[in-house]
């Protein structure tokens, strides 16, 4: 990534093209991922390149649409910051939204060689007063 914003754009287009190597590019060898499935919590990018595998390559012939709203960037020399909403929708073979769930996202990035990669990633979601995840706020 040549800036944090480019984040955004490259996570978008990997998820649709279930491209697995654009995607895990996009992250730090030493990246701590805090996630709302399943474990929660991943450490290292072999770990967390496993769940992306995991996951695109769990799709069959469905897509995912990623929507990010609200995106906020805040960039030093070295050291940025992100936040979004984002939005993943199920698309179906016959082009139908199958289902989807909207998240918070929080993003730190580091550079180093005049590249950009996640090092932080949280997501998130509200909930309701029965301890609920609201996916769709």
């Amino acid at each position: 990534m040549k800036s944090p914003q480019d984040f955004f754009t490259i996570y978008k287009q990997s998820a649709w093209d279930k491209d697995t190597e654009s995607m895990i590019a996009l992250y730090h060898t030493d990246v701590v991922i805090f996630d709302m499935w399943t474990q929660g919590y991943q450490t290292g990018l072999a770990e967390w390149s496993t769940v992306i595998k995991d996951w695109l390559g769990s799709l069959g012939d469905e897509k995912v649409n990623v929507i990010f709203d609200m995106i906020e960037i805040h960039e030093g020399n070295d050291v940025g910051f992100g936040s979004a909403l984002i939005t993943y929708q199920a698309i179906s073979i016959n082009n139908v939204i199958v289902r989807s769930m909207r998240n918070r996202i929080t993003l730190g990035f580091i550079k180093q060689e005049n590249e950009w990669k996640v090092v932080h990633q949280h997501t998130s979601s509200p909930i309701n007063a029965d301890l609920q995840a609201i996916l769709d706020f």
